[in-house]
């Protein structure tokens, strides 16, 4: 194994990549991949998708050059969305949202900023230093895990729901449960029976995750900074600079180093990777630092976990693929593809005579992540002003990047409904105080968790699964990740975190409460009605998600109906600010709504030109403002989504009727 170390393979690697082409094709990947990240529901699947063709004709280290400097930084400028409007740029940068926009919201956006970027980069470094260090070991270590200890740590996950349901753990739970039966969506691998789907071949896949993730968490932001109807930064002030974020890593350097390791082992999971290592590092943040009750509220410490976990995962992601030729996510089985068609062979030989190759991707992993944090931290201040713009320029915007984003998942109309579904069920929660993390995060999870237990369960007869050492190791995990912030809080008499379930408006209304469970309910019956006709492989899961749901359910149903019986005497009383609040939120319902049916009637070009024009001439913004961000739409929308990617819009229903009443 100390032939892994030869000085002479590490020379080669990085002399191979520092020819004028090798560099600027880092330099191009980089910047490139900066600006894809930086724009909301674009990100590096993408981009990889696009430059592959060309890569598959490159030298090995050029295309390694390319390909991992696109991979490496994918979620370092992502931040920039995530913080300023609340819409995740990957899938790896939704939990940043949970602290990074109330930072924005106090004036702390470049703060946020730096924190994030210096910890991203200091999480990629450790990324690519465990990757190397981890090679004599890892080989035989990911060797002995079998199925059942897959599926522990998937459980180990799942455990984290607890810590993101805040102070409200039975909602948190039934919004998990809901989004376990929202996983199981399409059609099942292991018998072929369509779950679910309604006979439309559209959710014969499932719902993508980026369109879950929009509705939830994206719209109901947007509806909020337009009915609050000010900027997002609510003081007005930008506040402390970048680089008492880039100080903020200093003073918790022990959480970045925990956060990023733990980014490099959910890295190495074959399908987990970047969609929940900052689910999994903020969870951890939460259960292990001082004063948890601080995150959800804009504590830089939740930017710090999953942005560090974010970029550490890249080369925790390259240990199976290396090692053994399995993808740890779409992204890397893209690049494992161009670089086995280049001659670069992951397994024996990479360890062998190619090891000047795997250096070569440990040099850019480093390279690439210093870059991107210079080019980030250059734009830092300048994106953190955006927090002060007007809602009627941050929102019309805003909005136009999701619906593109969202037809960009599967090229369908169904696309905007399932987004105008979610955000019906994102504001509900986020108006009620019903945490919406565990949901997402459930959705992640369902499909590894259902998968892994197929396998244990067709592997292991009678249990035995059980008693294998790794299983009972993360048995003892998961009963320490649940109980330790339990038992801590309560020594210290403090409240669990606040998370995102502030409350906004009015308060809570134990009524509303009792009407989502009755809903949620509903939702549990149709799903036993449906599974009563399938065979029991496709029908136990959807029999645990219901057992699970409902019972959960049924203990809301007595809290919140013992709650509205203490309120009976005191019911509220609406204020002048609310029925105001009321006005906006019937506005923007009827904008949403417009847009939407402005781009099946009109179609996108024509949609997307007039509804920021109008949006901002209504609220109070002047001609030049309303016709750049006009144009500016149009040409984002014909520059990237024409011009580059080649998307071939629908018709509108105007053109079908021109075309029918005119012929072509």
């Amino acid at each position: 194994m100390s032939d892994l170390y030869d000085p002479t393979a590490m020379l080669d690697g990085f002399l191979g990549l520092m020819t004028p082409a090798g560099i600027a094709l880092i330099l191009t990947g980089t910047v490139v991949c900066s600006i894809f990240a930086a724009m909301p529901g674009i990100g590096t699947l993408l981009l990889l998708s696009m430059v592959l063709p060309y890569a598959m004709k490159l030298d090995p280290f050029l295309c390694i050059a390319l390909l991992i400097s696109i991979g490496a930084v994918g979620g370092t400028a992502s931040t920039f969305s995530s913080v300023l409007i609340a819409v995740p740029g990957t899938a790896g940068s939704q939990a940043t949202i949970l602290d990074g926009h109330p930072m924005a919201k106090k004036g702390e956006a470049a703060r946020a900023f730096g924190a994030a970027y210096v910890g991203s980069a200091v999480g990629g470094l450790f990324g690519g230093l465990v990757f190397v260090l981890s090679l004599p070991v890892m080989k035989p270590l990911v060797l002995s895990l079998g199925s059942p200890e897959f599926m522990m740590l998937v459980l180990w996950g799942l455990s984290a729901v607890g810590v993101l349901s805040g102070n409200a753990p039975i909602k948190g739970l039934m919004a998990a449960a809901l989004g376990l039966g929202l996983s199981l969506i399409g059609t099942d691998a292991r018998t072929g029976i369509e779950r679910f789907t309604f006979e439309d071949y559209y959710l014969w896949d499932g719902i993508h995750l980026v369109l879950i993730a929009l509705g939830i968490f994206a719209v109901p932001e947007l509806v909020d900074l337009s009915v609050r109807r000010t900027s997002v930064s609510e003081s007005g002030k930008i506040g402390k600079g970048q680089w008492e974020g880039a100080k903020d890593v200093y003073r918790h350097w022990w959480l970045v180093i925990r956060s990023s390791a733990m980014g490099v082992w959910v890295g190495m999971i074959p399908g987990l990777g970047s969609s929940v290592a900052d689910w999994f590092a903020y969870a951890h943040a939460v259960q292990t630092e001082k004063n948890p009750e601080t995150f959800g509220t804009g504590d830089v410490r939740g930017v710090l976990a999953p942005e560090s976990a974010n970029n550490a995962k890249e080369g925790g992601d390259l240990i199976p693929s290396i090692l053994f030729g399995v993808p740890g996510g779409a992204s890397m089985a893209l690049m494992l593809g161009a670089f086995i068609s280049v001659g670069i062979q992951p397994g024996e030989k990479m360890l062998g005579e190619q090891l000047p190759f795997l250096y070569a991707m440990l040099w850019v992993l480093i390279i690439a992540n210093l870059i991107a944090t210079s080019i980030s931290m250059g734009f830092a201040n300048s994106f953190a002003k955006l927090s002060l713009a007007p809602f009627y320029a941050i929102v019309p915007m805003t909005l136009v990047f999701c619906v593109v984003a969202a037809f960009n998942a599967n090229y369908s109309w169904a696309d905007l409904l399932v987004v105008g579904i979610f955000s019906v069920i994102g504001i509900f929660m986020k108006r009620h105080s019903w945490p919406r993390p565990p949901l997402l995060v459930a959705v992640v999870l369902g499909p590894q968790l259902q998968n892994y237990l197929w396998l244990t369960l067709e592997r292991y007869d009678s249990g035995e699964w059980l008693l294998r050492p790794g299983v009972m190791l993360f048995f003892v995990i998961i009963a320490l990740t649940i109980a330790v912030p339990v038992i801590r809080n309560r020594r210290r008499k403090t409240r669990r975190m606040h998370m995102d379930i502030a409350s906004e408006g009015p308060p809570t209304n134990p009524r509303s409460d009792v009407t989502m469970v009755l809903i949620y309910l509903g939702l549990v019956a149709f799903a036993l009605i449906q599974a009563a006709d399938w065979p029991p492989k496709a029908a136990v899961p959807v029999y645990a998600f219901a057992a699970f749901g409902g019972a959960l359910a049924f203990l809301q149903l007595g809290v919140s109906g013992w709650a509205l019986r203490r309120a009976a005497g005191a019911p509220y009383v609406p204020t002048d600010d609310d029925r105001s609040r009321k006005k906006h939120m019937v506005e923007i319902v009827l904008w949403i709504g417009g847009l939407g049916a402005g781009i099946v009637i009109f179609g996108f070009t024509v949609t997307l030109f007039l509804f920021p024009l109008l949006y901002a001439r209504t609220y109070g913004g002047g001609w030049t403002l309303a016709l750049g961000m006009a144009i500016s739409a149009v040409a984002i929308l014909i520059g990237i989504f024409d011009s580059l990617i080649h998307i071939i819009w629908p018709e509108p229903l105007v053109q079908q009727f021109w075309e029918s009443v005119f012929g072509a």
